[in-house]
């Protein structure tokens, strides 16, 4: 239930070379040609919010765009790049990267983001996204993002977010992107609305003069008008049919007969390339290039040990003193690639040489990146070297960093798919992160499986670190499917069983732990839980694991009914991840959707909906079923407040598809339970006990009690009380006041104080149903205090309208001089009940009552409440009252008026109650008296 974000102990100093290298445009040659027009019209871009540059391989496109940033900056505008790499179809490496291009532009941006992908977080892509749009918002000056080489991006979800990013992006920021294939994003409204530039091949092709000074700087010497002529029409201007044409030229002996003979077609300048060009060259130069083909990039330090030679930086000098495509990719120029194009075919010639010399240099190049700590390079020249036993070695030793800690579960199956299955079956290690993966991704069904055979090869092996390791997956497991009891009970074996074990992995277990106590309601062993989890991801240094303990302490006091300690927990523990992950992060978004969830029930609405918006765009992703709940509970509470009830329905179907499809029951339950509460609260009364038929919810025992199954939410629990009073019988209320002193007694036995203080207002309501008005006044009051001691507030006034009206009573019998007592709500407390139920607040009744006198304020009070409640009855009520004179039965007066019979019911509920009555005689002559018929 976390993931460290320790240092992997890998050498730092090549991975900060590496990823410089991608972060900022090539070095720009010494033979360097102005082209005036083309920056012009690039500048034009600089006021769209998206300009696209597509022309095939060769065309001068990353040239281009490095000279217009260049040009773009002495204008004072800044500008982050990224050169994408195939690796960056793993969204989690290509967010990374974007995250870190916006940081070395300036540091104030991606610093959230780098945070939680350098941790392993496993964040939404839509949250990232958010939370870069964030931080852009906050940029004050102009800024453009330049994508290079989007075309080896093929992940679909990542070209969905790329178009989102740009479509939502402040006015002062744009973005360029640079690719050999058309853009897969959909650009029509930005075409119509004038905010997208678009060049192609056309505009990259050299003209004729340009040309001209071109071939002149490569070839280093000037060629006659019908010359160029020649090279700008067979080319068409194509710049690096120009350049390879001038190199071969510069080694022709008679420019002439090549002339004649050029073409200037794709395979005509590869074939004059190597019969021109390449075979032209010193054998060791041309050896050079063929044995450094197949490296996507290189040093030379690295082609020294690959190659075993040492003068490679001699070499590399001379490749660059002769202009053969070598690209520098840092400004100390220590780090090199060559251009695609001359790349290809370099690699094409050196597949015709023997296999073995290049299988050999992979493997050499496998072992430099190994040593210096960069595994994923290691890996893919394993593979490259076709050294399968190599590959996944290396898979192995790197399997658990990549998605433990970093959380790249996309390379790591990526992998697996090129692994033969006996090499991964005979290395556990690698089982062990794919098992760690899919529990993170929630594919709990082929994690299931992954477990039952990593458990059953534990038996055999005897390795006790890999049974830890297992062992503690397991444990996350049961708490990630909603298991609450086999979480706790799991966790617990296993602190007992490894108490030597790794930190990180104790604090790990120590959290399931403490998410086990909190639905068991061992709250005290919870509570010591996090203090081992907090003790372990401290000398860990994991803010990922504090974050989390921070959540589940939250957790605990909500569960036990301390909403002041849990909004006290949730804003010490924000504060904490502000510092380190950034609120806007997977980490924050646990403690921002619990802390919406206290928010409302404290009434702070406003408080509760900016919380909301931290962590919704993480709310399908968390582990945990509370944080997902809390979010969706709190979303469709606050649309239901607005009066947009069809749109808080569908927020709460939309839950509890989630729970159905990622096999979560207790994510369904709570959010099909909500449902019907909300049809409650609308008075659709027909419509929830169906809906509740429909979920199995109405499961009832001897004496119409509920039945409720062990460890059953309690939420739910008070729906089905709710859907039972609903049903009942006029004058019935006695019927379901059993399965309130149960479930009363439940709760005081389990301690569950907030849930002892609803199920008292519930039976106040039932007992002013029943007509017993001052005792209800009386229980009420009584779990008014219980209620404030808890914090709560909308669990309140959320429920029966009858509830705010009682409060009005209460507080009218409280004289100014009134003196609060055990058993009594505050008076502070009840005006700000009244005002949350959007009553208008009346001055208390002057005159205090003496102490003997109370027992009969009280009883006054109950018939008062009566008189004022008739005044409040509704339309619909008042012509049920109408149509009582004419002796209809509840089945005729639901026909009459296109009903059901149950919605009846809980309108002559409402009608006997205001009325102070308990039949409908008595009611009709209560109408009579008051003038309402």
């Amino acid at each position: 239930m976390a993931r460290s974000n320790r240092s992997s102990g890998a050498a730092t100093a090549p991975a900060a070379v590496l990823v410089e290298s991608r972060l900022a445009p090539p070095q720009l040659s010494a033979v360097l040609l102005a082209r005036p027009g083309l920056s012009a019209l690039l500048h034009t871009g600089l006021g769209k919010r998206l300009l696209s540059v597509t022309a095939p391989a060769g065309y001068g496109k990353t040239t281009a765009l490095a000279q217009f940033v260049a040009q773009a900056g002495q204008l004072g505008v800044m500008a982050a790049w990224l050169s994408l790499e195939e690796e960056d179809n793993d969204p989690l490496i290509f967010f990374r990267y974007l995250a870190a291009a916006l940081h070395h532009a300036d540091a104030r941006l991606g610093r959230s983001v780098l945070a939680q992908t350098a941790g392993g977080s496993l964040a939404s892509t839509d949250a990232i996204v958010a939370s870069l749009l964030s931080d852009l918002g906050g940029v004050d000056g102009r800024l453009l993002l330049v994508l290079d080489d989007f075309h080896v991006l093929r992940h679909e979800g990542l070209h969905r977010q790329v178009e989102w990013l740009v479509a939502h992006l402040p006015p002062n920021i744009g973005v360029a992107i640079a690719s050999r294939t058309r853009l897969p994003l959909s650009l029509s409204s930005w075409r119509v609305r004038n905010q997208l530039l678009e060049l192609d091949a056309a505009h990259f092709g050299l003209g004729f003069d340009e040309a001209a000074d071109f071939v002149g700087l490569v070839s280093g010497a000037p060629l006659d008008r019908a010359q160029v002529e020649t090279l700008h029409s067979r080319t068409e201007g194509w710049i690096a049919g120009l350049q390879l044409a001038s190199l071969a030229l510069r080694e022709s002996g008679d420019r002439g007969a090549f002339l004649r003979d050029f073409s200037g077609t794709d395979r005509d300048i590869t074939d004059y390339l190597g019969e021109h060009v390449l075979d032209s060259l010193q054998p060791g130069l041309r050896d050079f290039l063929l044995d450094t083909a197949g490296l996507e990039r290189f040093s030379a330090e690295l082609c020294d040990e690959v190659l075993s030679r040492s003068d490679s930086r001699a070499m590399l000098a001379e490749v660059q003193a002769r202009n053969l495509f070598l690209s520098g990719l840092d400004r100390s120029r220590t780090w090199f690639r060559y251009h695609h194009l001359f790349a290809d075919y370099l690699r094409g010639r050196s597949r015709e040489r023997p296999a073995e010399g290049n299988r050999i240099i992979s493997l050499r190049a496998s072992a430099w990146f190994q040593r210096h700590g960069l595994l994923r390079e290691a890996i893919r020249y394993a593979f490259d070297g076709q050294d399968l036993e190599r590959a996944a070695d290396l898979v192995a030793a790197f399997s658990a960093e990549l998605v433990q800690h970093r959380g790249e579960h996309a390379t790591l199956l990526g992998w697996l798919a090129r692994l033969p299955q006996q090499l991964v079956h005979a290395r556990p290690k690698i089982r062990v992160g794919h098992a760690w993966s899919l529990v993170l991704t929630r594919r709990y069904p082929e994690a299931e499986y992954e477990l039952r055979a990593l458990e059953h090869a534990c038996q055999d092996s005897g390795d006790d670190e890999l049974r830890s390791m297992v062992d503690m997956i397991r444990c996350v497991y049961w708490a990630h499917v909603g298991e609450p009891l086999q979480a706790k009970a799991s966790s617990e074996l296993w602190l007992k069983s490894w108490p030597r074990a790794d930190a990180f992995c104790t604090g790990v277990v120590a959290n399931v732990l403490a998410s086990g106590c909190c639905v068991t309601d061992a709250f005290d062993e919870g509570e010591q839980a996090l203090a081992i989890a907090r003790r372990s991801f401290g000398e860990t240094q994991a803010d990922y694991g504090l974050a989390w303990v921070a959540a589940l302490g939250v957790m605990l006091a909500m569960r036990r009914g301390d909403y002041h300690e849990a909004m006290a927990r949730a804003r010490s523990g924000m504060a904490v991840v502000e510092r380190s992950l950034g609120l806007a992060s997977y980490a924050g978004s646990m403690l921002a959707l619990l802390a919406a969830e206290v928010c409302y029930e404290q009434d702070d609405l406003a408080a509760a909906q900016a919380f909301l918006d931290v962590g919704l765009p993480y709310i399908d992703d968390h582990g945990l079923i509370e944080m997902t709940t809390a979010g969706y509970l709190t979303r469709a509470r606050l649309l239901r407040l607005r009066g947009e009830m069809a749109q808080a329905d569908g927020c709460l179907l939309e839950g509890e598809s989630l729970g159905h499809r990622l096999k979560l029951p207790r994510l369904a339950l709570m959010l099909s339970a909500e449902r019907c509460a909300l049809r409650l609260q609308a008075g659709s009364i027909e419509e929830a006990q169906k809906l509740a038929r429909s979920y199995g919810l109405l499961g009832y025992g001897a004496g119409m009690q509920v039945q409720a199954a062990p460890n059953e939410e309690d939420s739910v629990h008070l729906v089905q009380l709710r859907l039972r009073m609903a049903a009942a019988e006029p004058g019935g209320g006695a019927a379901v006041s059993g399965a309130l002193n149960d479930a009363l007694r439940r709760a005081l036995r389990d301690h569950h104080r907030a849930q002892v203080a609803r199920l008292q207002v519930l039976k106040a309501v039932n007992q002013q149903r029943a007509q017993e008005g001052a005792q209800a006044l009386r229980t009420l009051d009584e779990a008014l205090d219980h209620a404030a001691c808890c914090g709560l507030l909308r669990s309140v006034v959320d429920g029966d309208p009858v509830v705010l009206d009682m409060i009005e009573a209460i507080r009218a019998n409280r004289g100014e001089r009134h003196v609060e007592g055990r058993g009594q709500a505050p008076d502070a407390y009840l005006e700000r009940l009244l005002s949350a139920g959007g009553r208008r607040l009346q001055p208390s009744l002057s005159g205090a009552p003496g102490a003997g006198a109370e027992s009969a304020q009280v009883e006054r009070s109950g018939e008062r409440l009566g008189e004022r409640l008739s005044e409040r009855l509704t339309e619909r009520e008042l012509r049920i009252l109408r149509l009582l004179k004419s002796g209809l039965g509840n089945r005729e007066l639901a026909q009459s008026l296109f009903v059901s019979e149950a919605t009846v019911k809980w309108h002559l509920h409402n009608i006997f109650a205001k009325l102070g009555v308990k039949n409908r005689t008595s009611a009709l002559a209560r109408a009579q008296q008051k003038s309402l018929l």
